[in-house]
């Protein structure tokens, strides 16, 4: 039994279109390609980590080779899904750039692409990390890209499309993998606990979601971890504890206290997060978002926003997530993570309260102009 234990993220990979989350925009287009019959020789999947870019590759190879296919809607049990699923399709060939043997594989790719599949209806190479192959291992695709057979399909992945050569994005059909939202992460998680009958509660969820920053397979693999700690039942703190997470309800307590300028409060919850062995990169990490959440409501609502406690305008919320931006050098490398985090947070509050000098300007030169003309005629 215990040889057959799947990690989390392995087992609740996505098996169809359906299961993808949070990509709407690429599993749409997919569909229609495939349905109108406009499926193009070569894709580019580009993304964060753990958002869907190999998963996507290996549904669109399933689809593009079931049985009758291709196919958006496909059977999950049609025998050559299930081989592509468990890797044994000789159809579906992955290479990982990332690896030594990438221009061997990418060379062994150039002599074989002429040969017709062996099962389906198209030889589906997906290239994972294309931007790590050699100068070599990339000329050598080039040559087969220009000219590809018709029975051959291209799926490219990611993480760095900046270092991907232009020539070979301009051969490409380009996707942009989203980072997930965090709603759709606790929504796929709430499923798997369900399944799996893990009892998790919401604020436990909420902060794995938090901590996977868009990262599908991250959250899912800490999910794991958790159910390895805690057994059955997930709680909030029993996350915090472990990864040293700060709960939202102090992450808003301190966002407050900057609004307010309220600086003994702010100490008081550093040196509380800081006993308790949180990580303060992350705390600063997640104030920010909170600050900007504040910004984006003050933007909406015309100039100022009382989000967190105490009425700020946008130039003030502005400043005061410059300053938490301009700390976070000092607190992830400096010598000491405490003293560095309390100067970022201090730095940031009187930076919100320093009034630009440019608006004074305006300001008084605004007062200036509704002077009455007599003021100016007394010299004259």
């Amino acid at each position: 039994m215990s040889g057959s234990y799947q990690v989390i993220a392995r087992k609740w990979r996505p098996q169809t279109f359906d299961d993808v989350v949070g990509q709407d925009h690429v599993v749409r287009t997919l569909k229609n390609a495939i349905s109108r019959n406009r499926i193009a020789h070569a894709y580019l999947f580009v993304g964060p980590r753990g958002t869907g870019k190999t998963s996507t590759a290996r549904i669109f190879a399933k689809a593009l080779n079931v049985t009758g296919g291709p196919k958006a809607d496909f059977d999950v049990n049609d025998p050559i899904c299930v081989s592509i699923a468990d890797g044994s399709c000789l159809d579906v060939i992955e290479i990982d750039g990332a690896s030594n043997n990438g221009i061997e594989q990418v060379r062994e790719l150039r002599d074989t692409v002429r040969y017709a599949p062996a099962q389906g209806k198209f030889k589906v190479y997906i290239i994972d990390e294309v931007h790590m192959l050699s100068n070599q291992a990339f000329n050598a695709l080039l040559k087969t890209l220009e000219e590809p057979p018709p029975h051959v399909k291209f799926i490219f992945a990611t993480t760095e499309v900046q270092k991907v050569l232009p020539t070979i994005i301009s051969r490409c059909q380009r996707f942009d993998l989203k980072p997930i939202p965090s709603e759709l992460i606790v929504q796929r998680l709430k499923k798997i606990a369900t399944a799996e009958k893990i009892k998790v509660s919401d604020g436990a969820l909420g902060s794995i979601a938090r901590m996977a920053d868009g990262g599908m397979r991250d959250a899912q693999s800490i999910f794991d971890q958790m159910i390895s700690f805690c057994g059955n039942e997930v709680s909030e703190a029993d996350v915090l504890d472990v990864y040293g997470l700060v709960s939202a309800g102090k992450i808003a307590a301190l966002a407050a206290a900057l609004a307010a300028a309220d600086h003994r409060k702010i100490i008081e919850l550093v040196d509380d997060c800081d006993e308790n062995g949180r990580d303060l990169y992350r705390l600063l990490v997640d104030v920010q978002a909170n600050v900007r959440t504040a910004l984006l409501d003050a933007i909406a609502k015309g100039g100022s926003s009382e989000a967190l406690g105490t009425p700020m305008t946008t130039e003030q919320l502005t400043r005061l997530l410059d300053g938490l931006r301009e700390g976070e050098g000092g607190v992830k490398h400096g010598l000491s993570e405490k003293i560095n985090f309390e100067v970022a947070l201090l730095k940031a509050v009187e930076a919100s309260r320093a009034r630009a000098i440019d608006s004074l300007i305006k300001e008084l030169a605004a007062m200036a102009e509704s002077l009455p003309d007599d003021g100016s005629k007394k010299n004259g």
